[in-house]
């Protein structure tokens, strides 16, 4: 139990104890029989002590050794009883017909018998009431599985029926030992697809905790039938598990196994994932597996890959050469080489390149970037080729090497003259191609760029290109007219994309003489107002970023963008409200009203693509809110962070990554950007959980799984209100430490009040989390005393009027209370003088609030089913409102505010905890609670008896 040093020391002494307890009596087994007993014994101790128990888990250690050992031992003599000679065996055996009888007798060993019987008398503790005696079981089953050697069909079946059964057990601990096990299970007919595998799948697939998942991964059989499977665990939730399939599970893995989709999803997961661990062991499992499965041939495993369609292999080449530089810096590109480019050889050079350039290693660049001349007469050469070549398969690999020559050149300084007149020349042919594809577009775009003397130069040389694209269209004779439309649609459709990505490169603002302003009025105005779908798309477009570069023109056409997005379908009015966000962006909401009447009116706009049908479109909108606020482009920002934080947690945006992914990071950047933006998310605190408190209980009422409970929204809407949160960020960017301020505090724990106010007009499930809500405020030195006292009027008015009727909230508010004494630093509520408070003028607006009730909370109350006040409470109640008629009534308030707390709080020495109080009014409130739940409408169904009691067990 002290260390596992010796273990195997022990387990052999264990051994030998037990063959001379065998040998004392073959006959009748009794010194077996008795060894047995005793080890099962001591066994016992062990199995009920808790899970992190050192020397408990050293002795189960021991037990598996034990087992592992006796099993070696009897491998070993058998092994070396089979290799005597024929001489050397049992001679009495005359017939030779006893061989495989004596083959099963000499398995049949004490060790067997033990671990035979070890492993049946385990299997009665996996139905166990505790849960550390079927945890401690399956342990021991999961660690000496192996080491059994053959057992008994029975046995067998009933261990791995066993074993399914608590896979599914509530403890994730005993799944993990349980799966463990079972894997361990699995046959050579199995592993493809039997029942043991569909279990472990099963659980790979959908267990909530990542320890169980990570159990199956690591041990499940890995035949090609189960790989896909296993390759999932690259998009898992926890970040150790993406790390331990990188790290540990793939690398054995021959990647020739994987279909080329596999890799491409298993590499894209890997190199894009957030988690820079797991990032790097995906890196590593390139560079150290792959690699060594390619024979350290780097185009060879590039071969491996798509690398014409791939998305993803661009940053994995990247990301090899970052983490093994001395792989590019090794690479030598002969002259031959350039002439006989392949895509992947083409893949190869640009990435190189592309490494050295971001390093700035300007003696690698010079020594593998040909010169301009050089570069010019590839491009010829193969843009020859793609002409003649009749193959419609081989057309996308030379379209492929094209386009990394032509990122190549984007790389290139352009020293020499000459070379920069060459490529210009060029470069203006090839944009003519008819059927050069986008992309290529975009680079010679840049190439022009980077070619010419300034900006006016730029844009006179591509305005001359699209000049010459629409005159140097091929004429269309002797065809139909739907040929000749078909023609003229193409042009004008290149024409568009030469503008954008002209307008794109472009800073200065247009002007009316300008020869952009030319291209705008002959053709990007006609596309907007043209019959075709697609060329109002690239119309919109362009004149989207026309506006961009002039604030008159955007004011001008915003009602046309508008109008693409009410009336247009499908990519028109996803590109009209991208239109429309990237002009609030750049000029706010407030300058752009104008056109609409209101800025409320823009917003409402906005408000309505939220609730868009098309995922894409709602992700859109929300990015581009979340942008706008970020920038305070919204004049009144509240009432759209409220709007945005009701959407990140509503249930219907559960299946919208891109939206939930954008507002996950943009809602704490927000918060903690400046103390300004975390007031407003203060202000929205409490009535953003009062509208989510209801939709999230009928999310869980409807049994949905994976979005957030109401409690878990509200713990994270105080995270990001949490001004020593963003103290701590500030004091890490600044690198010196601020002070709170109680004016900062102040509005951090008004969310407290605001939550005990709405309390009394919202539903018990909102009450409940309201005031859960106020505990979950972090309150310190800083707090303003008033804001104390005010909380502490409230919170007793609260209790005064039985609002709650469940124990839960009853001993939720206690705490709270007990947490507003101790910074008031007053012992009980007895101490409270709340004549003093009445004179404060800073606690008046509470105790008009309180007055204001005047026993309408209490009817309020009994109308959503949680009780009401005793005949007594209401008699004088009554009798207090009409004493007080016309009078002012803080008096009636305190006179009718007792300060009692709802549950005593070290009244005195013999004061209970307040979870354990009322143990022997349990029948009599249990029952009254299951009245009131058979009376009240659904919205009590939040108050599950069984709750309160756990909460008072």
């Amino acid at each position: 139990q002290r260390s596992g040093t010796g273990h195997r020391k022990h387990a052999v002494a264990l051994y030998k104890l037990q063959l001379q307890c065998h040998d004392a009596d073959t006959e009748s087994l009794t010194g077996e029989d008795a060894f047995n007993k005793e080890f099962i014994r001591n066994l016992n101790k062990i199995l009920g002590i808790k899970k992190r128990e050192p020397s408990a888990e050293k002795v189960v250690k021991l037990v598996a050794t034990f087992v592992q050992v006796s099993y070696e031992k009897d491998m070993h003599a058998h092994a070396k009883r089979k290799a005597k000679p024929d001489g050397d065996n049992d001679t009495d055996d005359v017939f030779g017909d006893r061989g495989g009888e004596n083959e099963d007798a000499d398995m049949d060993t004490a060790s067997s018998r033990f671990a035979e019987l070890l492993i049946k008398y385990l299997l009665q503790g996996f139905q166990a009431k505790e849960k550390q005696i079927r945890m401690r079981c399956c342990q021991i089953v999961a660690m000496s599985v192996t080491s059994l050697g053959e057992i008994d069909e029975e046995l067998y079946f009933d261990l791995v029926k066993r074993l399914t059964e608590r896979i599914r057990d509530k403890e994730a601990a005993i799944r993990v030992h349980a799966a463990i096990a079972l894997s361990k299970l699995q046959s050579g007919e199995d592993s493809d697809g039997g029942e043991v595998t569909e279990a472990l799948l099963g659980l790979m697939q959908s267990d909530p905790s990542a320890e169980v998942r990570r159990a199956v991964l690591l041990n499940i059989a890995k035949p090609p039938g189960t790989l896909p499977y296993v390759l999932e665990r690259a998009r898992d939730v926890d970040a150790t598990n993406r790390k331990c399939l990188f790290l540990k599970v793939m690398p054995p893995i021959d990647y020739h196994l994987l279909s080329i989709e596999d890799r491409e999803r298993l590499l894209a997961a890997g190199v894009n994932d957030r988690d820079p661990n797991v990032k790097r062991a995906c890196v590593r499992m390139i560079g150290e597996s792959w690699l060594t499965f390619a024979n350290q041939n780097l185009l060879e495993l590039t071969s491996s890959l798509d690398v014409v369609d791939s998305p993803a292999a661009s940053k994995v080449m990247q990301a090899l050469f970052a983490a093994y530089p001395e792989i590019p810096e090794n690479l030598q590109f002969d002259q031959e080489l350039w002439g006989a480019l392949t895509p992947e050889m083409a893949f190869i050079i640009r990435s190189t390149l592309e490494f050295f350039c971001e390093r700035k290693d300007a003696d690698n660049m010079d020594k593998h970037l040909p010169e301009a001349m050089q570069l010019a007469r590839l491009l010829e050469l193969f843009g020859a080729r793609l002409e003649t070549e009749q193959d419609d398969e081989l057309r996308p690999d030379f379209e492929f090497v094209i386009h990394q020559l032509l990122l190549i050149a984007k790389m290139s300084d352009f020293p020499d003259e000459l070379g920069r007149r060459e490529m210009l020349t060029l470069m203006r042919k090839m944009i003519l191609v008819p059927e050069i594809p986008e992309n290529n577009i975009e680079a010679i775009a840049d190439i022009i760029r980077k070619l010419s003397v300034n900006e006016q130069d730029f844009i006179r040389i591509m305005v001359e290109v699209v000049s010459d694209v629409r005159e140097l269209a091929p004429a269309v004779t002797n065809t139909s007219p739907e040929d000749v439309r078909l023609e003229a649609l193409l042009v004008s459709i290149k024409s568009l994309i030469i503008i954008k990505y002209i307008l794109q490169r472009s800073f200065d603002t247009l002007s009316e003489g300008s020869s952009m302003y030319g291209l705008l009025t002959e053709c990007v105005v006609p596309a907007v107002q043209s019959s075709e779908t697609v060329l109002q798309e690239y119309g919109i477009e362009c004149l989207a970023l026309c506006c961009l570069l002039d604030k008159g023109l955007a004011v001008d056409n915003v009602m046309l963008f508008v109008q693409a997005v009410k009336q247009g379908g499908g990519e028109l009015h996803a590109k009209g409200l991208a239109a429309l966000l990237d002009i609030a962006f750049m000029y706010g909401i407030a300058d752009l009203a104008a056109s609409l009447g209101e800025p409320k009116d823009f917003v409402e706009l906005l408000y309505a693509e939220l609730e868009s049908s098309d995922a894409r479109v709602q992700a859109m909108a929300g990015e581009g809110i979340a942008r706008l606020l970020y920038a305070h482009r919204i004049p009144e920002p509240a009432d759209v962070l409220e709007e945005l934080l009701v959407l990140y947690f509503h249930p219907s945006t559960s299946g919208n990554d891109a939206l939930r992914q954008c507002l996950t990071y943009f809602f704490p950047a927000y918060s903690y950007m400046s103390s300004e933006n975390q007031a407003v998310m203060q202000q929205v605190a409490v009535s953003s959980v009062c509208r989510l408190a209801g939709v999230l209980k009928q999310q869980n009422t409807d049994a949905q799984t994976g979005g957030a409970t109401h409690g878990q929204a509200a713990q994270q809407i105080v995270t990001w209100s949490d001004p020593r949160i963003f103290d701590a960020i500030a004091a890490m960017n600044t690198g010196s430490s601020s002070l709170r301020s109680s004016a900062r505090m102040g509005s951090y724990t008004q969310i407290a009040i605001d939550a005990l106010k709405r309390i009394f007009s919202e539903s018990p499930a909102t009450r409940k989390v309201l005031i859960q809500m106020g505990n979950k405020l972090s309150l310190d030195e800083n707090t303003p005393h008033i804001q104390l006292q005010q909380m502490l009027v409230l919170a007793r008015s609260v209790a005064q009027q039985g609002v709650f009727s469940d124990m839960i909230s009853r001993n939720a508010l206690a705490r709270f209370e007990a947490t507003l004494l101790k910074h008031l630093e007053v012992e009980s509520v007895e101490d409270v003088n709340l004549e003093s408070w009445l004179e404060e003028p800073e606690m008046a607006p509470v105790f008009e609030f309180i007055s204001s009730l005047d026993g309408d909370a209490v009817d309020a109350s009994s109308d959503d089913g949680i009780g009401s006040v005793s005949e007594d409470e209401g008699a004088s109640a009554s009798d207090s409102e009409h004493d007080a008629a016309g009078k002012h009534s803080q008096v009636s308030v305190l006179s009718n505010l007792n300060v009692r707390s709802a549950i005593p709080i070290a009244a005195n020495a013999g004061t209970r905890n307040p979870l354990k109080r009322g143990r022997e009014k349990h029948i009599e409130e249990l029952t009254r609670e299951i009245d009131e739940l058979l009376e009240s409408d659904d919205d009590d169904g939040d108050d599950d008896p069984n709750s309160y009691m756990s909460a008072e067990d």
